[in-house]
Formats: C-alpha cells, sequence, structure tokens
C-alpha cells in the first residue's frame, strides 16, 4: 500500500541499485512486477491527485491492475495501471489506426500503453457525455487513469456474469446503452460482453473501453456486430428473449423506436 506519507520512500526505493536488481525477475513474475516508469508515474500521481493512499486491488488481467484509492479528502476512487510489458503492438494497433481520433498520433511501442490510456479517458468522457452508465474518468498520466469506483465499502459492483437475476431489465436498459453509445456518442465498444459490464445502483455500466473506436472507423460495424453477438449469447442464455439481427437494426437505425 503506497501513501502520502510513504512517497519519500516511494520515491528512493524508484532510485535504488535494489530496485534495478528487481527487474531481473523470472518470466512468470515479470507481468506482475512495477518497472520504474510505473511507479514513477505512480508517484507523479499520488502527488498531482492528493491520495492518501492506494488501497487493495479491485480486478487483474493480462493487460492491467485496477485499485481502490482513497482521497486525502476520504474520497474513494478507482486507478487503473496499464501494464508496460503485456500490451500487444500488433493487436492494439488495430483500434488506434483507422480512428481518426487517434490515428494521427506517432506511436510506437516504448509510448502504446500512454495512448492507450489516453483513449480509454476520453472514451469514457464521451460516454458519460452521452448518459452512458460508465465510470467517470478524472485524469490520466502515462499509463495510469484515475476514474470514479463503482461498488461499496463491502467490495465492488459485481460484473453482469455474477448475478443471480433481473437479466430481463437489464436487456432493455444495456440495449438502451449500446444504442447511445453507437449514435450519440459515436463509439463502438469492440470487446463487450458479460466481463466488462458492471451492475451498479441498479444499472449496467460500461467498463474497459481502451479498444473502443468511432463508428466511423473501418471495422466499427464487424466490432458492433462482435458485440452484439456476444451480448445476446449471454441473454438468451439467461433465458431472456432477445434477438442479435433485431438488436443490429435497432442500434443501427436512424429512429430510436
Amino acid at each position: 500500500m503506497y501513501s502520502m506519507n510513504d512517497k519519500s520512500a516511494l520515491k528512493q526505493l524508484i532510485e535504488s541499485d535494489e530496485f534495478s536488481n528487481r527487474l531481473n525477475l523470472d518470466r512468470k513474475t515479470y507481468g506482475l512486477v512495477f518497472d520504474r516508469r510505473t511507479l514513477n508515474a505512480i508517484y507523479e500521481v499520488i502527488k498531482k491527485y492528493d491520495i492518501d493512499y492506494i488501497d487493495f486491488p479491485i480486478s487483474s488481467g493480462k493487460e492491467s491492475l485496477i485499485f481502490n484509492v482513497k482521497l486525502r479528502n476520504g474520497i474513494t476512487r478507482a486507478l487503473k495501471i496499464y501494464k508496460m510489458s503485456t500490451l500487444k503492438f500488433s493487436n492494439t494497433m488495430e483500434y488506434i489506426k483507422g480512428d481518426y481520433r487517434f490515428d494521427k498520433e506517432k506511436i510506437n511501442r516504448s509510448n502504446l500503453v500512454f495512448v492507450w490510456a489516453q483513449k480509454e479517458f476520453t472514451n469514457l468522457q464521451s460516454l458519460r457525455d452521452s448518459g452512458v452508465h460508465a465510470p467517470k474518468p478524472y485524469g490520466f498520466y502515462k499509463n495510469i487513469l484515475l476514474m470514479s469506483y463503482l461498488g461499496s465499502s463491502k467490495g465492488p459492483a459485481l460484473q453482469i456474469k455474477d448475478l443471480n437475476g433481473g437479466f430481463d431489465e437489464i436487456y432493455v436498459k444495456l440495449r438502451e446503452a449500446i444504442w447511445k453509445m453507437y449514435n450519440k456518442a459515436g463509439i463502438v465498444h469492440a470487446d463487450l460482453s458479460e466481463y466488462n459490464i458492471l451492475y451498479y445502483r441498479n444499472n449496467p455500466y460500461i467498463i474497459d473501453v481502451g479498444q473502443s473506436v468511432s463508428t466511423k472507423h473501418p471495422m466499427a460495424l464487424e466490432f458492433l456486430k462482435r458485440d452484439i453477438k456476444n451480448i445476446s449469447t449471454f441473454f438468451i442464455k439467461k433465458g431472456v428473449k432477445c434477438d442479435p439481427i433485431e438488436l443490429y437494426s435497432y442500434v443501427k437505425g436512424d429512429t430510436h423506436a
């Protein structure tokens, strides 16, 4: 747990020879260890956003870690840290090139993760501005994104896959959210599934939008079809009457029926 009182200690760790030696770890653990650039970024984020301490991990994935953090004023936030070593350049570039908002960025392997953090920040802003339930982004620095925490003191909000019921109502609300994403925010999620939709305050919240693309992206419609297929498959298994062809037509339609 890193705290404001630990900032000097954290800085000393970053600059120490001992830290440099710790980078010589086996491949199994390397992806879980923060490198020097990430620790430097954590140090700057703690200062910039007045973070009191970084608490427990909320989730851990191949490409990022998310932590519960407390600000000095007592407010809880979520801190998403993108791993420097696991973001695949070739796989990631298909979601950047072709997206007019980012395809003019000078991107290489060393700054790719920084652009990815900026992209998720921008996408979250667009969703919120369009009335889609999503975490509120507060800022980003390097490979770190600060956003609202979805959950309570007991733990983070559940993924919809872990719910016991209420799927008919959730589907109706999610259907509306996908329409707003496409027609108001101008965004296609491009990786939508039951794993990146949280249920919070009686609403589905869309998360993990780093890969999300503009509707003008050349692959936007293919990504939309994939999203709708994934979501429809999940809800059909839960007994919800939904038709992926009808949902696609609804989202793509010029009128909001």
